[in-house]
């Protein structure tokens, strides 16, 4: 009786098992129905903004400039917000309006790549590879986050905040006569007037002109002075020049013998050496090569107008346009007339 009931339950619970096996045996077909044979949904909406965050992020990462930091003697590999933000902290105060400091990006990034075409077209060996050459630690045409950081102390979450602020709006924005890059020449204080590229660089070019630039007469150090004894003054010459001969007249060691329209020396001369003004200023140390020279007891005095070549655009000039209502746009359409703005 026993092993008859032990039978009857097994076959029970054989023949009520039938359908879960079956539905589980269902169930793991329909999984492998899903998995080989279910179609492809259209995920289109999604794989457009995966890949759009995909090719930001790669455009992020692309590199505007290869430079030779002569600071470390290694290539740095730049991207452009890296390149602009560095380049804009070495030429212009963060002090300055944003409109300016934008107005600096533009005309920065333009020059620096239109000298990275000049120097493909031409590579100079000692560039190793590089567009061009800068001086991280010297803040010479380009300086790192690091060093900013060193610099500012206290500042640095301030200018940082600012310089970014004012520089990612106009990235990549350059300017460009003709659908060529300009050269994009700057400089701190005009003498009221900027200076024609043909007496300062030589060559020529339509947007290099000089244009007015009054703001730059009430510019702080507008005005600077140098002095030297006879005797230093002609030492400084004849390390440069050692068969420069010098006569008993005094009044005739310097003397100027062209002027720009605006003043700046284009020629001079120093003994019987006739030279250029740029020379003398480089070689005196002269904030700029608009100078007057005045000779009395045995002393001889420079006085100096503006800072810098003075081609260009003026960045104190900027300034104070800015701080007037002018935008970028404005100011770089005044320092450079007929060129065109591009992204």
């Amino acid at each position: 009786m026993r092993q008859k009931m032990i039978f009857m339950f097994s076959l029970l619970l054989f023949i009520f098992s039938i359908p879960l096996f079956i539905s589980l045996k269902e169930l793991n077909d329909f999984n492998l129905s899903l998995k080989f044979n279910m179609p492809k949904l259209n995920f289109n909406f999604w794989d457009k903004i995966k890949n759009k965050t995909e090719t930001e992020d790669r455009d992020k990462l692309t590199y505007a400039f290869k430079v030779l930091d002569q600071s470390t003697d290694t290539i740095l590999d730049l991207t452009l917000k890296e390149f602009t933000l560095g380049a804009v902290a070495t030429e212009m105060p963060l002090t300055f309006e944003s409109e300016a400091l934008k107005a600096q990006a533009v005309a920065a990034y333009t020059y620096f790549s239109n000298l990275k075409e000049k120097n493909a077209q031409n590579p100079d060996p000692a560039l190793r590879g590089a567009d061009f050459a800068v001086d991280s630690a010297k803040w010479l045409y380009y300086t790192s986050k690091e060093q900013m950081q060193l610099r500012w102390e206290e500042n640095f979450s301030t200018y940082y905040e600012k310089l970014c602020q004012a520089v990612e709006p106009v990235l990549g924005q350059s300017l460009k006569q003709n659908g060529e890059l300009i050269q994009a020449l700057y400089h701190s204080i005009s003498s009221g007037n900027t200076e024609d590229i043909v007496d300062v660089f030589g060559g020529s070019c339509e947007y290099l002109k000089p244009v007015p630039s009054p703001e730059d007469l009430f510019a702080p150090g507008y005005l600077s002075s140098k002095e030297f004894d006879l005797e230093a003054f002609k030492t400084i010459v004849k390390a440069k020049w050692p068969d420069v001969y010098f006569s008993d007249n005094s009044q005739a060691i310097i003397q100027v013998t062209r002027r720009s329209p605006s003043g700046m020396v284009i020629e001079a001369k120093i003994g019987q050496k006739s030279t250029s003004g740029r020379v003398i200023r480089d070689l005196f140390a002269l904030r700029s090569a608009n100078f007057d020279v005045n000779i009395q007891n045995d002393k001889i005095l420079f006085a100096v107008k503006g800072y810098g070549h003075g081609v260009g655009m003026s960045q104190y000039g900027a300034q104070d346009m800015a701080k007037n209502g002018a935008n970028y746009k404005q100011i770089l359409a005044r320092y450079y007339p007929g060129t065109e703005l591009c992204s």
